[in-house]
């Protein structure tokens, strides 16, 4: 793909925005794409949602044991210290994804080669999920049914 700007270079920075619901790309070289001013940075973005995100006074003050990072030092720059730093902050996290997202699990695209066993185990987990509720609810058919479902994905993935 071409720039659009120069029109010699490849493109390689790719820029999708929605606006009242259409969506249009566009596609720049990086020396093309340097010129545009943007509004706010990335690390500004995070440091402004990160700061008006609600977390408990205690978790302020909690540091990461490998590397010293703190978490209000993770909501002024919107990046971790270490590899421990996400076990260590793991509840916040949770939160702030699903804050985020609406979900703290990936629910996005996955490789193709993976994709059947994937998808497989994301069945897998909302059948269970509609189980319990049958079983709460009473409904002993449906959750017959579901249980039957279950255990025949689970044979086919040991397979």
């Amino acid at each position: 793909m071409i720039c659009e700007r120069c029109q010699q270079k490849s493109a390689s920075v790719h820029l999708q925005q929605i606006i009242n619901g259409k969506k249009t790309e566009r596609h720049f070289c990086k020396e093309c794409a340097a010129q545009f001013e943007m509004p706010i940075s990335l690390e500004q973005f995070f440091q402004g949602f990160l700061g008006s995100f609600e977390s408990s006074p205690h978790t302020a003050e909690v540091t990461c044991p490998e590397c010293g990072f703190s978490y209000k030092r993770f909501k002024d720059s919107g990046r971790l210290g270490c590899k421990v730093c996400y076990p260590t902050f793991r509840d916040e996290l949770v939160l702030l994804l699903k804050h985020l997202h609406g979900s703290s699990e990936h629910q996005g695209k996955f490789p193709k080669k993976a994709g059947a066993e994937l998808l497989s185990k994301r069945r897998i987990e909302t059948l269970r999920h509609q189980l319990n509720k049958a079983v709460e609810s009473e409904e002993y058919e449906e959750a017959a049914r579901l249980r039957d479902e279950i255990r025949q994905l689970e044979v086919g993935e040991s397979k």
